[in-house]
């Protein structure tokens, strides 16, 4: 990068704590700026670092001293990985913009030097991936798998063959929920009866106590959540308020609360107490539904038997596709109801399939297919070349 382009930096790892925080800055202010700030164990100035090494130093001076580690990546362009949390990066980027940087977010760094809109989006998005399983998807969007999807649609509608262009276009759509869960969690809400074990099997399946756990009906008032991952997916855990009837104010408001949750879930687990269980789990789940809810049904449920360490065995070996027999007491069945939640959620996991996982992209798609199927070929490619620029 050349010194005459205006100086610049840019915090490119999320924001809060981590082991290590990488803050990217380019121009003769960056240069400057770390000059004055950064002491190399190998005794050279920023600018004399060899390219694409690791040079390792410190940061400051006297008390305030802190390691770091500097790669000069091209002419006046470097990369700064310190210490990570919000105090040891935001020092070093108030350092590099008192000396005359521009601080750019992460999302307009990526933008200007990214070769298409495509890649910058999924640079933005790359840093707000939570698992391994989700960055991979979104390092194969980068790498080309949307972009060349699109580019085949593209070669289809040229051809004349409207018919496989909209089935392509269509099954890139199915994939658009799970595109815009790559970022975003997974709301799977658990709920049931009061007493029922939803607050211990919560504490369960993320391996520590996030509800108060206590032999009392009414305990949880609220809905609580708690983030996990499940094979790779990130989820968040919505553990709703027991559902009943009660005059209480404060415990009526956490019900209408985890009644608004059952609405917005991806996937409720309804969770019965395998203790007092008298019928099949789909009878007793339904009748709750009726009494509780006054619905006949819950989409998108997965019933869950808790306390199975209370049930007959022959009774658990019976199970069945719709539910699961678990002891969050004991940890039995949690493996087989965490797989459960999983294919739930993602019955065909995708392999290197194309994935649109931004609202812009999606919005272009259904455009272009609605153009497509009215038979409007030039408006459709327009739309393409659009998402694709």
């Amino acid at each position: 990068m050349s010194d005459e382009r205006a100086s610049c930096a840019s915090l490119l790892t999320p924001t809060g704590r981590g082991a290590v925080a990488v803050i990217a800055a380019e121009g003769a202010g960056a240069t400057a700026a770390i000059d004055a700030a950064f002491r190399a164990a190998n005794g050279r100035s920023a600018a004399a670092q060899p390219l694409d090494r690791i040079a390792f130093g410190e940061w400051g001076a006297g008390e305030h001293r802190e390691e770091v580690i500097v790669i000069r990546s091209g002419d006046a362009a470097f990369e700064i990985h310190c210490h990570g949390g919000v105090a040891a990066a935001q020092r070093i980027l108030a350092a590099l913009e008192s000396a005359g940087c521009v601080i750019q977010s992460q999302a307009d760094w990526a933008k200007q030097r990214s070769a298409s809109l495509i890649e910058s989006e999924a640079d933005a998005v790359l840093a707000q991936a939570t698992t391994r399983r989700t960055a991979e998807m979104l390092l194969n969007q980068r790498n080309g798998a949307l972009q060349q999807a699109v580019a085949a649609i593209r070669e289809l509608l040229n051809a004349g063959q409207l018919d496989a262009a909209c089935d392509q276009l269509s099954r890139l759509l199915e994939r658009a929920p799970l595109g815009r869960h790559l970022i975003e969690p997974w709301l799977v809400a658990i709920a049931g009866r009061p007493n029922v074990g939803k607050s211990s099997l919560i504490n369960a399946i993320v391996g520590y106590q996030r509800a108060i756990v206590f032999d009392q009906p009414g305990t949880t008032r609220d809905v609580l959540t708690a983030e996990t991952a499940i094979d790779g997916w990130p989820v968040r855990l919505a553990d709703a308020a027991g559902i009943r009837e009660t005059n209480d104010p404060l415990e009526a408001e956490g019900v209408a609360r985890a009644r608004q949750q059952l609405q917005r879930a991806d996937l409720v687990l309804w969770v019965l107490d395998g203790a007092t269980l008298a019928d099949s789990p789909q009878i007793a789940a339904a009748r709750e539904w009726r009494e509780e809810l006054g619905v006949a049904e819950i989409d998108r449920v997965l019933i869950v038997v808790n306390k199975a360490d209370r049930v007959d065995a022959r009774r658990r070996a019976a199970g069945g596709v719709e539910f699961c027999y678990t002891s969050a007491l004991t940890g039995d069945g949690l493996p087989a109801l965490l797989s459960a939640i999983a294919k739930r959620l993602v019955p065909s996991p995708p392999q290197r399939e194309a994935i649109p996982f931004t609202v812009r992209q999606v919005e272009l798609l259904h455009s272009a297919l609605n153009a497509a199927n009215h038979s409007h070929t030039d408006e459709a490619q327009a739309l393409l070349a659009q998402l694709a620029l």
